[in-house]
């Protein structure tokens, strides 16, 4: 059981957990609770930030014999008054159902046959999002309308699958032969009504009961080598998208039958090669292609953040799937004490879906950004980028640090990709003697400017910043634990660069300033 408690918006955090079981049975179930207000950012501005979450998650497990074990596991979340402060709506609830079926079959008897794995899930999504508390639920003269408005955003997203797959071991490869399947559902209706007297103004189709199905088969490889592996895969799915009833503003000004169907083939080799004793060698190289989603395809002018700003997007019917090739290369050492590891990457994306504007397209929200952005097939897109890390211990010290690059071109408009995050370099370390009961450690992160941006699609550039987090604990006995800590140390201004402005007053939504919590933990 633990709570913790934080000043800076009121953070209020619980949790219990509780898990067991026997040679033939196993169980878990866990509950939360998180809520929060409106916080301060490091300059002072006042951010709103309210929200309250509820969540609960359970599994039961049962042994049939030595080599047979059923899971069932399951989840709620649900969210409720959530404040968007970067778009033009915000929620009124957020709840998420989930449920999932494992089997598991491991043969005890030597043999060729390794096992069999069979999985059944769903996952159940129920979002609605309203104009309270923004600009547009009250009235402004000399606005377009200037009378107050009443947006409602009913959604729901639903995914239902299974995968399956088995296992053999023969002659030095290790072989794995298996399938999987999903089908997504996304519906959505807004309407928008004048408040006093409330009057329905009009109403949409957002997502036109939008399906994306896959069926996928597989096969991979894997032998051993002297000091290492090497590896194949192959995948070949069947996808199709259909659509409902769309729109008459959609189908006027989209073109390309609203039902698709694609096939598409998958490949990868890699490599893992012991060159020393401390010296490890990995890499690979493989083809994937990706279908668009059913809101790339079917949204009718839908409020998102695909971008910094709240732009509105329509979709492309006839979208075609992206090609991507990729190249990996990686190294890890071990020296002494200390573990170093670097990968570098490499990718190729044919026929990127991206975003383009299209000042044809009218605007359905009043105060929308006044240009629509459709989702359209770019020539290419190539990424590149490196990981460096490196972990130690230094006596009764555990220290490590993490830098990130990565870089995107986009040809189709000859700019950067949109939303790439920044160089970013993240640290931290924990001191605690041995069989000592108190602890503290510090973690932080130095981002660098992003001035790289899509300034075609409005992409703004992003300042960098340095933040620094302290926290100690202290065990009292065997059951309890005392936590205190202070995030953001100095009181930085800060926005991560794929933070949205303020739709309505277009300043950039800064993240938490100083921040002082404390918390106890107790297991029995």
């Amino acid at each position: 059981v633990a709570l913790r408690y934080g000043d800076n918006g009121e953070v209020v955090d619980g949790f219990a957990g509780l898990r067991g079981g026997s040679e033939s049975w196993r169980y878990s179930l866990s509950v939360g609770r998180r809520e929060g207000d409106d916080y301060e950012a490091g300059d002072g501005t006042l951010v709103p930030g309210g929200y309250t979450s509820d969540e609960a998650r359970w599994s039961f497990g049962r042994r049939f014999g030595a080599g047979s074990v059923l899971t069932y596991s399951g989840g709620y979340q649900g969210q409720d008054d959530i404040d968007y402060p970067g778009r033009l709506l915000n929620a009124i609830y957020f709840n998420t159902h989930s449920h999932a079926l494992e089997y598991v079959h491991t043969p005890t008897a030597v043999g060729a046959f390794a096992g069999l794995t069979v999985q059944a899930y769903s996952n159940r999504k129920d979002h609605r999002m309203t104009n309270d508390g923004k600009p547009t639920a009250l009235a402004a003269p000399g606005r377009v309308p200037p009378f107050a408005l009443d947006v409602d955003l009913p959604t729901e997203s639903d995914t239902e699958g299974g995968r399956l797959w088995a296992e053999w071991k023969l002659d030095g490869w290790s072989l794995k032969a298996g399938g999987d399947t999903y089908s997504s559902n996304q519906t959505a209706l807004r309407r928008i009504f004048r408040r006093e007297p409330r009057v329905l103004l009009f109403e949409d189709i957002v997502w036109p009961d939008a399906e994306i199905e896959d069926h996928g088969v597989y096969v991979q490889g894997v032998r051993e080598i002297a000091d290492g592996q090497i590896g194949a895969v192959v995948r070949l799915d069947r996808v199709e998208a259909t659509a409902g009833e769309t729109s008459d503003f959609f189908r006027a000004n989209t073109t390309g039958d609203l039902n698709q169907e694609e096939t598409h083939f998958s490949a990868a080799v890699s490599f893992q090669r012991r060159m020393s004793e401390t010296w490890l060698l990995t890499g690979g190289v493989g083809r994937t292609e990706r279908t668009a989603q059913a809101l790339e395809r079917y949204s009718d002018r839908f409020p998102a953040t695909k971008m910094q700003i709240a732009a509105e997007f329509l979709g492309n019917p006839e979208l075609d799937p992206e090609a991507a090739v990729e190249l990996d290369l990686g190294s890890q050492w071990r020296l002494g004490d200390m573990r170093l590891s670097l990968d570098v990457f490499y990718r190729r994306i044919d026929d990127y879906i991206t975003v383009a504007p299209d000042s044809s397209v009218p605007k359905r929200l009043p105060l929308s950004p006044p240009v629509v952005f459709r989702y359209v097939n770019g020539d290419a897109a190539t990424f590149y980028g490196a990981e460096l890390s490196l972990r130690g211990i230094a006596g009764s010290v555990h220290w490590w640090g993490n830098l990130a690059y990565l870089r995107g071109e986009d040809e189709t408009f000859d700019e950067p990709v949109l939303g790439i995050e920044p160089l970013t370099l993240r640290f931290g370390a924990r001191y605690q003697r041995q069989d000592s009961p108190w602890w503290v450690a510090a973690e932080g992160r130095i981002v660098d400017d992003q001035d790289r941006v899509a300034a075609t699609r409005f992409e703004q550039p992003t300042p960098g910043y340095e933040v620094l987090d302290l926290r100690a604990g202290l065990e009292l006995g065997d059951a309890w634990e005392v936590t205190a800590g202070v995030e953001n140390v100095t009181d930085e201004t800060y926005a991560h660069h794929l933070n949205s402005p303020n739709p309505f007053n277009g300043q950039r939504i800064q993240e938490a300033g100083r921040s002082v919590y404390g918390g106890v933990e107790v297991s029995f």
